[in-house]
């Protein structure tokens, strides 16, 4: 048990360096209406990870697996004209998306004719600085929840955890402290960065601020361009499986 213990401690510590989690934290935190709010990706980012190991230590991942293949083997038809519908959707969003950029230009070049240089910049840095404090603890939740599952491709410490956890045979009380102390152990650079981010909020902002800018001006790009490609292979794959 003590060798377990220590290769929890371990092997969580390698894990919660991840540079995607720390990252996604650094974004959010200064994209939040209140700092503690943050606690609502934190949390969550915890949790899912503690199911998942309680999912993957008692067969579950596997059964969940095997049916949802068996979901998609008995309404592929139905599932492939669902996939054909979204890629539609997806590129009609691409069109709302390009329009929609089209008029956020043409209507900042009206607010430039009507007012002077400084206070347009004084009203573009107010509303930079409301639109950057808008992600809601629901959204959040979701950000957590999605960005854990999405970081398994890259949790390799996490696997050698599962690996080195498969060879117990543990009851439920054992198998819960371990992954209680696992995800707390991997939750802590989190709970640190909001902490330092408390005692230098004004820094931060600022750096939020700038980097919002940036993001804005290339996602106008970017957004379309991607929505594009997924609303495109969604249609390539439904139409290839209908062919065949």
């Amino acid at each position: 048990m003590w060798g377990l213990l220590i290769s929890t401690i371990v092997t969580s510590a390698a894990d919660s360096l991840n540079p995607i989690a720390i990252t996604q934290q650094f974004v959010l935190q200064g994209m939040v209406k209140k700092p503690k709010h943050i606690w609502y990706f934190i949390i969550p980012t915890g949790v899912t990870n503690l199911i998942g190991g309680f999912l993957a230590y008692f067969g579950l991942v596997t059964l969940i697996g095997r049916f949802f293949c068996s979901l998609i083997e008995r309404y592929e038809q139905v599932l492939l004209i669902a996939e054909l519908i979204l890629g539609i959707a997806f590129l009609i969003g691409v069109g709302y998306l390009i329009q929609s950029n089209k008029l956020e230009k043409l209507k900042k070049q009206i607010q430039s004719l009507k007012s002077d240089e400084n206070n347009s910049n004084e009203k573009e840095e107010a509303e930079v600085a409301h639109k950057i404090k808008s992600v809601t603890p629901m959204a959040l939740v979701a950000f957590g929840v999605g960005a854990t599952i999405s970081e398994l491709t890259t949790a390799l410490p996490y696997f050698a955890f599962l690996a080195i956890l498969f060879n117990y045979r543990l009851s439920l009380l054992p198998l819960t402290f371990i992954l209680i102390v696992y995800n707390v152990i991997y939750t802590l650079p989190l709970a640190i960065l909001y902490f330092v981010y408390i005692k230098a909020q004004d820094k931060f902002d600022l750096l939020y601020r700038v980097i919002k800018a940036q993001v804005t001006k290339l996602s106008n790009f970017l957004a379309p361009a991607l929505a594009g490609v997924v609303g495109i292979a969604l249609i390539y794959h439904a139409l290839s499986h209908f062919i065949v």
